[in-house]
């Protein structure tokens, strides 16, 4: 079966959509579907990540979505025809979901976690977690959309199934900081600054990012002279760095339940205003520890590091119930669904 996705990745937006559409398309790909995505060039080339995911890059125009209606000829212009469309974008909505139905026949699924506006799609993926799913979406989705709901769905890469899980220990001796693919507010450097100046942490820093952060040259004038502090860079999956830390300090978005996968005690950063939404409900499961700053201050992440690099006994619990609510097989039960006859 032929299945195409799209989905945008820029400087501001990040790389979440694009990773989560490569997840399930690796999963798809598993059960034998033909895969392709894609995107529009605003100012990163997708193309080497999907690539290497083994899905087929398709770019179908220069600069952000303008028209839904415009976005929707485009992609169907470049698109081969497929049995199952996935869309994964916050500006695309209701409209774009019927003119490409309309066009290709296609069945269609969305990606969404806002719930802002009208989606007319077959099935809707919404991985975060909420007390009633179907009151989130009400007025939004039609009886006929399949709601997959849940951190049970949350689109994580094939390896974080049985990937080594965090090894807890009653002192902290490392911390990663990850703070999106593209990290635009300079996230890292501030967590860094806290840990170091503000927490007195002493151990080793691990930093993750990729070459498309547009502050990746001030990042490395940072750590140039701190031998206790790396810089990973373009890791296809993270899976090995969440586990191998004692700590994580990292922004919302889909490495949320990377880390609850791999039970990883986390201190959340609020990135962009919808995170709160998705982070907040996790913080009163007890998952995850979440500063509510926005935007965060120095002074506010030292405050909170300290406690937990301090208190092993809430790193203990944090990572006990967040690999409770994600198992790393999200992606596989989506694919499943959306190859059933």
């Amino acid at each position: 079966m032929k299945v195409a996705m799209r989905a945008d990745a820029s400087a501001a937006i990040g790389l979440g959509h694009v990773k989560r559409c490569l997840s399930l398309a690796q999963a798809l790909r598993a059960l034998g579907a033909d895969v392709s995505l894609a995107w529009r060039r605003i100012d990163l080339d997708c193309a080497p990540l999907i690539e290497a995911a083994g899905v087929v890059s398709r770019c179908i125009a220069d600069g952000p979505v303008s028209r839904e209606a415009n976005d929707a000829r485009d992609f169907l212009a470049a698109s081969p025809a497929a049995a199952r469309i996935v869309v994964d974008h916050y500006a695309l909505g209701e409209p774009w979901h019927r003119a490409v139905r309309e066009a290709s026949g296609a069945k269609l699924a969305a990606i969404d976690d806002i719930a802002d506006r009208a989606l007319a799609v077959d099935w809707l993926v919404d991985p975060n977690h909420s007390a009633d799913p179907a009151a989130k979406f009400a007025g939004l989705i039609g009886p006929q959309t399949h709601l997959l709901a849940g951190p049970r769905h949350a689109l994580l890469a094939p390896a974080y199934a049985d990937a080594p899980r965090c090894e807890l220990r009653d002192s902290v001796h490392s911390i990663g900081l990850f703070m999106g693919g593209t990290d635009a507010a300079n996230f890292s450097l501030l967590a860094l600054r806290a840990l170091r100046d503000g927490a007195g942490f002493g151990g080793a820093i691990e930093i993750a990012t990729t070459s498309g952060n547009p502050n990746l040259a001030a990042l490395r004038e940072a750590i140039a002279g701190d031998e206790r502090t790396r810089l990973t860079l373009d890791q296809s999956d993270l899976a090995a760095f969440f586990a191998r830390h004692d700590l994580q300090i990292g922004a919302g978005g889909g490495a949320t339940w990377e880390r609850c996968c791999v039970g990883a005690p986390t201190l959340a950063l609020i990135a962009a205003d919808n995170q709160r939404a998705v982070l907040l409900p996790l913080q009163d499961l007890g998952v995850l520890r979440v500063l509510a700053d926005e935007p965060p201050s120095q002074a506010t992440i030292a405050d909170a590091a300290r406690e937990l690099i301090t208190n092993p006994a809430l790193r203990r619990s944090l990572a006990e119930r967040s690999r409770a609510l994600v198992d790393g097989r999200g992606a596989l039960r989506v694919a499943t669904a959306l190859l059933a006859p």
